[in-house]
């Protein structure tokens, strides 16, 4: 169920919320986020970022996700959210505007969708996260892993 429905102009941009269990893959983000979009007949050129909790921002799957939609992400603390949503990924997403696309789920991962608000800007839609800390995790787990 969308909150909006219709095919949505090329110039509206949207952001995702993501929630996720320690058990889920960057596929199985990628995969949720594309058939989001694709349930909301909406292109990856019309998301402008994906948010998460802060808690997450340590998981070597943020990385490949923003990367593979080009976006940047966005943290969020517990007193940003707090009242924002039913659910972490609604949650995140209200955060920029109205939810488009209620939560939709797959076996470890949530996404939501809204379309920003006028004058929403990246600049104060949560905070940047650290590329260097995805990145560490990143390194540690691939050292764990072996050569």
């Amino acid at each position: 169920m969308t909150a909006s429905s219709g095919v949505n102009a090329p110039h509206q941009s949207f952001v995702a919320g993501m929630g996720f269990a320690s058990a889920a893959s960057a596929g199985e983000l990628i995969a949720l986020l594309q058939a989001c979009l694709a349930e909301s007949g909406l292109h990856s050129d019309q998301l402008v970022a994906i948010g998460t909790h802060r808690r997450r921002q340590t998981s070597p799957l943020l990385l490949p996700l923003a990367l593979h939609f080009d976006v940047p992400l966005r943290l969020f603390d517990e007193d940003d959210l707090c009242g924002a949503g039913p659910g972490l990924a609604e949650a995140v997403a209200s955060m920029a505007g109205p939810l488009h696309l209620y939560r939709r789920q797959s076996a470890f991962a949530t996404c939501a969708l809204a379309r920003c608000a006028p004058g929403f800007s990246l600049d104060i839609f949560g905070q940047p996260s650290s590329s260097s800390a995805v990145m560490a995790s990143s390194t540690l787990l691939t050292s764990i892993a072996g050569p």
